[in-house]
């Protein structure tokens, strides 16, 4: 900058301070940037709207969030009104740690300041108030955004769908559900996992198989569909019933199982365990019965430490399984 005001008939404009601003931002050198700023006001250079946006958005991205708010209110003071992208900028901000009483004052804010938000606003606001249970207040900005003329995505909805199941408004989630599809939204396997992880919280089972029947029509269950429902099922004693799902994962959706539902199962050991309620054999065997459908022989041989140490015999069942299974891996080699 020293240099070009050196150059004998140039001299810096609002153009030039707000590109090298920008570009002290990305490079994360927000504090160079702010001295620049300052330095606009002193050789008579007033700066923009596009100036404070800048430096706005750079404060934002290395985590100074509450110096860019500071920093947009002595903007206002100086009689700079910031505009759409500096209130999206702030409330995206704000969204991204959750300090959602802040997002509805600066939302509120821009409306009353004459901006209009855009659909990505609307968006992020009403998965900001779900998140923190504001149902109400979720639902209202969810009528002015189709007011303003845009249309909720399917992030927005399975927000909706999510926070009504999280406050037992499981209607409520079934009529987002349905708006979706009266939309042209297709309800995707998030849609239904929030239905079915809401349904075994509540041990309505029956109502889960229902919903992942329905799941199982439009789109492939994923690992998280059957992880909760096989915790579940677990959870409350029945091992046969989460072994069924735990096989039908690789033969009829063809969701090959891996670590993390292994793990579940042999969760659901421990916690019968803690319950009072000791694994037999029969919980064992239909462990075993999965995991060799499965071809997962590995964590066949961690179960079977685990059986001993539980102190649980095996018997022939469990013997001929495992024999018959280890035979065939050896004529296989």
């Amino acid at each position: 900058m020293d240099r070009v005001r050196s150059m004998k008939g140039l001299a810096p404009n609002v153009f030039t301070y707000n590109c090298l601003i920008d570009g002290l931002c990305k490079c994360g050198d927000v504090e160079k940037g702010k001295e620049l700023f300052d330095q606009m006001n002193e050789v008579g250079v007033s700066p923009n709207v596009i100036t404070h946006n800048i430096l706005v958005d750079g404060m934002c991205r290395h985590g100074r969030i509450n110096g860019a708010l500071n920093f947009f209110s002595g903007m206002q003071g100086n009689g700079l009104k910031g505009n759409a992208v500096t209130y999206t900028t702030l409330i995206t901000a704000y969204c991204d740690i959750d300090h959602i009483i802040k997002v509805v004052d600066l939302f509120d804010q821009m409306l009353a300041s004459g901006c209009s938000p855009d659909a990505s606003v609307y968006h992020r606001l009403i998965s900001g108030l779900c998140k923190a249970g504001r149902m109400d207040a979720a639902s209202n900005v969810l009528s002015k955004l189709k007011e303003a003329g845009f249309r909720p995505d399917i992030v927005c909805y399975n927000s909706l769908v999510r926070g009504f199941c999280k406050k037992n408004m499981v209607d409520k989630a079934y009529d987002i559900i349905k708006e979706m599809e009266e939309a042209g939204v297709k309800p995707d396997s998030v849609s239904y996992n929030n239905l079915i992880a809401y349904f075994c919280q509540n041990g309505n089972f029956g109502l889960a198989r229902e919903a992942m029947e329905w799941m199982i029509n439009g789109h492939v269950p994923t690992i998280a569909t059957y992880g909760a429902l096989i915790h579940a099922y677990g959870s409350n004693g029945n091992i046969k019933e989460a072994m069924k799902l735990f096989n039908d994962m690789s033969s009829t959706s063809k969701i090959p199982p891996n670590t993390i539902t292994y793990n579940i199962l042999h969760f659901l050991v421990d916690d019968m365990k803690a319950k009072g309620v000791k694994p037999n054999s029969d919980t064992y065997n239909a462990m075993f019965k999965g995991l060799r459908e499965n071809n997962l022989l590995e964590d066949a041989f961690r179960l079977m430490d685990a059986m001993i140490e539980h102190a649980c015999k095996p018997d022939y069942i469990t013997m001929e399984i495992l024999t018959g299974w280890l035979s065939m891996v050896n004529l296989k080699n």
